[in-house]
């Protein structure tokens, strides 16, 4: 592993070592205010070198109720982002489109479930919206209940209401209402959308609830989930704790059995299929002839993130390139997809299983 108390030369050797843009980039605008005022003062977010484009890892809660803004190289909390409720939901803008450049967090106040938008860069709040009567759809792992399809500008929230389950569109920008998707369900944990499709996960018996454009579907895999992700094509992937996985193409009405992880032998994780850049897909399994995180490619390209069983994920694993980010024991970490370096991003506390979970992974 490599340590934060490296010396300099070490870290300009490593830095030179890893694929990039080598393309430095701009200064960040110094001065924009932070969401909440923080102990680590708004720094120079961008990498040294120009070896690595920038990006930051958001990680709930920990030793406080705020959402922590960690920027990939320097480990710096650019800001903080209060939340209320016990089980604040967030998702990052994909790259590009409509909504790019901001992080939307859902959390529960008084009047109903609140909706809020943030600038990427300083954490500055640019809109909220309150969605009276309704209650966060809490997934306990900090993401699975937001998604923004950049094709279309929507957020999608997963929403508890009087009468069910919601699925409810709003507006990237002002927040206001943009469609109503899904009513009255009577389950959903998960929630993704790309390409103008949306997808609700009805975890534990396998269903899943479509809609493609405005046409609803309802498909049942013949597993129950773990885990569900969306490439940004609309392609669907969803997998069982053995590695069963049901995929289904953005044209398809039919699930497809994937069955090239579970012959591997190893199962799934939690929230264990992330997805890179919107193109591919990561999976995430614990080894217990593991000593550390690595990254491993098998049958024909299938890309595994492989964790230590002793230490697994909480919350599962965001990945954007070149590194996958996680939490184990309360620590926020990243390892290089392509080369395996591996870090301790920041320390927030707790044990297995307790205090910080993972929100988001923006790119800047």
């Amino acid at each position: 592993m490599i340590l934060r108390g490296a010396s300099v030369l070490l870290t300009m050797l490593i830095v030179a070592s890893c694929g990039g843009n080598g393309r430095a980039a701009p200064l960040s605008n110094a001065s924009t205010t932070p969401a909440s005022p923080s102990a680590t003062p708004l720094i120079d977010v961008y990498d040294m070198m120009g070896a690595f484009p920038p990006a930051t890892f958001f990680v709930i809660g920990g030793q406080d109720a705020t959402i922590k803004a960690v920027a990939l190289l320097n480990h710096a909390i650019k800001y903080r982002i209060p939340f209320a409720g016990k089980d604040p939901q967030v998702v990052a803008s994909p790259p590009g489109g409509l909504s790019g450049g901001r992080v939307y967090v859902l959390d529960q106040v008084t009047e109903g479930a609140r909706m809020r938008w943030f600038f990427t860069d300083s954490g500055i709040e640019g809109a909220s919206q309150v969605i009276a009567g309704a209650t966060v759809n809490g997934t306990g792992v900090g993401h699975g209940a937001l998604a923004v399809d950049g094709s279309t500008g929507i957020v999608y929230a997963l929403l508890r209401k009087a009468d069910g389950i919601a699925v409810d569109g709003f507006d990237w920008f002002t927040l206001k209402p943009a469609r109503t998707v899904f009513a009255q369900l009577r389950c959903g944990e998960r929630l993704a959308a790309a390409s103008n499709r949306v997808a609700v996960a009805c975890m534990s018996e396998g269903g899943l609830v479509i809609d493609d454009s405005g046409k609803s579907t309802k498909l049942l895999a013949k597993h129950s989930f773990v885990a569900m992700a969306m490439l940004g094509d609309g392609t669907l992937m969803a997998g069982g704790a053995d590695g069963s996985l049901a995929r289904l193409a953005r044209q398809a009405t039919e699930l497809e059995v994937v069955s090239a992880l579970k012959e591997y032998g190893k199962g799934l994780i939690p929230d264990g299929i992330a997805v890179n850049g919107g193109c591919c897909l990561y999976y995430g399994i614990l080894d217990p002839q593991a000593k550390d995180v690595q990254v491993r490619s098998v049958a024909g390209g299938m890309m595994l993130i492989a964790f230590p069983a002793s230490t697994p994920p909480t919350g599962g694993f965001f990945v954007q390139a070149p590194f996958a980010y996680y939490v184990i024991d309360g620590k926020a970490r990243h390892i290089d997809i392509n080369q395996g370096f591996q870090e301790v991003m920041a320390d927030f506390g707790g044990g297995v299983g307790a205090g910080a979970v993972p929100g988001a992974v923006a790119d800047r």
